[in-house]
């Protein structure tokens, strides 16, 4: 797995990176609003319409440091509604949900490429995995564990948006340092649990 997009060689690794890329962040911000709808009464849920524009899910914040190493959060936050339970641990899954439905997405992709290996599926994979784990490990919002931690919902005082700021600019920072200053902070925490799920995904 190559650890920066900047390394990418070719122009399939390059299209298998934003596929994966786009196609995370909408599934991260779609599986959180999934999760909360499922603690409503059954006979009050809404119908699901999922928003699949993925302009509505690139948070710009994240683009330095999904370009110099891969991560990236999805923008959507969702408002507590009044069904959803007070306490700590439900709270807490709601970020987790989104990322946790990352990984599924990486399996799917791993389907598709035992029918149809090629460079820009194994780069999807690579991308979208590489996102589900930092989302997981990370304990920084606004990546989905930071998030749990600190923030779980958007609330009315925009406290969650001073945290994501803040946390979006220790992340960005942290990417760049690793990156030209070859030193290392997060990625051996990702790099090696991404290299395992994604031989896992598409070797088995």
């Amino acid at each position: 797995m190559v650890g920066s997009p900047l390394d990418l060689q070719d122009l399939n690794q390059w299209a298998g990176f934003v596929v994966g890329t786009l196609l995370a962040l909408v599934v991260q911000g779609e599986g959180e609003a999934f999760f909360v709808l499922m603690f409503q009464v059954y006979s009050q849920r809404e119908k699901i319409t999922y928003d699949l524009n993925p302009a509505h899910h690139m948070d710009p914040r994240a683009l330095p440091a999904l370009i110099v190493a891969g991560w990236a959060w999805s923008r959507k936050r969702m408002v507590k509604p009044p069904y959803f339970p007070g306490a700590w641990l439900p709270c807490t899954l709601v970020p987790l949900a989104g990322a946790i439905a990352v990984v599924l997405l990486c399996g799917i992709l791993g389907s598709f490429y035992m029918f149809l290996p090629g460079q820009v599926l194994r780069s999807a994979v690579e991308a979208s995995t590489v996102i589900a784990v930092a989302n997981l490990l990370v304990p920084v919002p606004p990546l989905a564990l930071g998030r749990a931690l600190f923030c779980p919902f958007q609330d009315a005082t925009g406290r969650e948006r001073y945290l994501d700021n803040f946390g979006a600019i220790v992340v960005t920072g942290v990417a760049l340092v690793e990156y030209w200053m070859k030193w290392p902070l997060f990625q051996p925490l990702i790099l090696p649990v991404s290299d395992f799920l994604v031989r896992w995904i598409l070797q088995g």
